[in-house]
């Protein structure tokens, strides 16, 4: 097999599709084996490429290898050589009462058709062996499709797609699962590496928490700050690392007590374990810098591109970017930090200038707010984001410092970061900080489309398999998306996931005879698309079971 790129007549787009070569008698053809899309320019062409070297190998691995191969001699091939070809007798057609049939159950196909295909194409299949990997199969799509607590899975699964499971033998593989946690992440990193030209050069690093229904601690459960501000609730802290189009890499699962800063080498140290990591750039927020780890980066010789906390920088410095020119449009200073290797490359941007100046204005408004209601100084004071702006007044009495609010004012607008990177440019390099917002993104697809939390179970090894479940249904989703981007257009997971649910079908009884009948639901347009994009068929025709 091999990817070709064709021209279209009178366009500059062009065609990318996977072929093969066969041969019939003495001559070898060409054939198209999947039509992978068309680009819209030479940005998206090498998108295309690289689905279609993936594809390719998925295709190759499906054939055990990419052989030239002789094709059957096709009827209208032969026909000069050969007696005329009989045509196929007429299909049998039934006569059916309509009023004997009946609707014995109405099962959701689309899900397993699409993400089920999807599973198996990125070797999910092969994590467990026996009853376990179709229940694991059906676990994950379930998570997909409606996530909730594993009781409701069970009912989910047997209500909606015909699998009736034992809630125990979700819970047993489960437990087999988490014995697989490696191989699953070298399952995610190599159908992510793949898509990247079998080279992740820059990964976007973050961390958030997830709660529990509980205040019960252990060696993983435990309290610490909540980003869900749900302080009075155990929590577990996890990592996660994807590369810039959203594709993930890898995660780390900590106690709830951990620090952020202490998470990125602590990740990396166990991705190393278990992948083949080559040279890599992390990108990660300012609550990932401190001098220790950017030392350690360092010394390890990984290079990053990191959020800089601007106010603790050296006066000499701060004086530098306050005094710098603020232009109408964006300005930039990228100057090299002493004594170091490193690059400050800051920026000043006139909307976000107008944001700041907006935040601060509605933190303002709520402290005169509190304060009129007599609201206790020693609540005031211990809040971060309004003890910045104010002083304490002898024991008990509070003032808002005019000072403190200049001194604020004076950084609206600036932004920075830091990098040991000395090749690109200060614009690649804020290029890719700025693609962050991707990885908080993943963040919420996994709260809010897959309710990875509040988690429910209490057992160590189920809480890392919940995660490990739903780190395996967001890559499904994350991997679906990009196919779906790059060789047609952009679909919301909302409006994949609810076009999904009409994909059905009808299993009716004749009560007249023993014959029964499917009947498939009519696809919409944007289900059509996702089927196209698979490499799916779904036949519309009623046929008899």
């Amino acid at each position: 097999m091999f990817v070709r790129t064709k021209p279209i007549a009178n366009s500059s787009r062009k065609r990318v599709q996977i072929c093969e070569c066969y041969r019939v008698g003495d001559k070898v053809k060409q054939k198209v084996v999947r039509h992978v899309g068309i680009s819209n320019n030479d940005s998206h062409l090498e998108e295309l490429k690289k689905l279609a070297l993936a594809l390719k190998r998925q295709l190759e691995e499906e054939r055990e290898g990419p052989f030239l191969f002789e094709m059957p001699v096709l009827p209208e091939e032969s026909a000069k050589d050969s007696l005329p070809i009989e045509p196929l007798p007429p299909q049998e057609k039934h006569l059916v009462n309509i009023e004997a049939l009946k609707e014995e159950k109405r099962i959701v196909d689309g899900f397993h058709d699409v993400f089920g295909t999807l599973f198996d194409q990125l070797g999910f299949h092969h994590i467990l062996s026996g009853p376990y990997r179709e229940i694991l199969r059906e676990v994950v799509l379930a998570r997909i499709a409606s996530p909730t607590s594993k009781m409701e899975t069970q009912q989910v699964l047997a209500a909606d797609f015909g699998r009736d499971i034992a809630l125990d033998r979700i819970y047993r593989m489960m437990d087999a699962l988490i014995e697989q946690k490696a191989a699953v992440q070298r399952k995610v990193f190599s159908a992510t590496e793949q898509l990247c030209f079998g080279k992740i050069e820059v990964l976007l690093f973050d961390v958030t928490t997830l709660y529990f229904e509980s205040t019960a601690e252990d060696e993983l459960r435990a309290f610490g700050y909540s980003k869900d501000q749900k302080f009075h609730s155990t929590q577990v802290v996890l990592a996660l690392a994807t590369a810039p189009n959203g594709l993930p890499f890898g995660y780390q699962l900590f106690p709830g007590n951990t620090a952020d800063v202490s998470t990125l080498l602590a990740s990396l140290e166990a991705w190393k374990a278990i992948l083949s990591i080559g040279r890599v750039r992390f990108v990660a927020d300012r609550a990932m810098m401190s001098e220790k780890n950017l030392s350690l980066l360092e010394a390890s010789g990984i290079e990053y591109v990191v959020a800089a906390k601007l106010k603790t920088l050296p006066s000499s410095l701060q004086e530098k970017i306050l005094q710098s020119p603020k232009e109408a449009t964006c300005s930039m200073i990228d100057q090299s930090l002493e004594e170091t290797k490193r690059r400050l490359i800051v920026t000043f941007c006139p909307s976000r200038q107008a944001k700041d100046e907006g935040d601060r204005r509605r933190i303002l408004q709520k402290i005169h707010k509190k304060i009129g209601k007599g609201k206790s100084a020693k609540k005031l004071v211990s809040n971060s984001g309004y003890q910045k702006y104010l002083s304490l007044k002898g024991e008990s009495s509070i003032v808002l410092d005019a000072e403190k609010i200049a001194r604020d004012a004076a950084w609206d607008g600036f932004h920075g970061i830091i990098t040991n990177c000395s090749e690109e440019t200060a614009e690649e390099l804020l290029s890719q900080y700025r693609r962050l917002w991707v990885i908080e993104e993943s963040f919420r697809i996994q709260k809010h489309n897959l309710s990875i939390r509040p988690i429910y179970h209490f057992k160590s090894e189920r809480i890392e398999a919940h995660i490990l479940i739903c780190y395996m249904a967001f890559t499904l989703m994350r991997h679906l998306e990009f196919r779906v981007e790059v060789q047609k257009e952009k679909i919301s997971m909302r409006a994949m996931r609810e076009e999904l649910w009409r994909v059905q079908s009808s299993y009716l009884h004749d009560c007249e005879t023993p014959k029964k009948y499917r009947m498939p639901s009519k696809m919409g347009v944007v289900t059509k698309k996702l089927y196209q994009v698979m490499g799916i068929k779904r036949f519309q025709t009623v046929t008899e079971m």
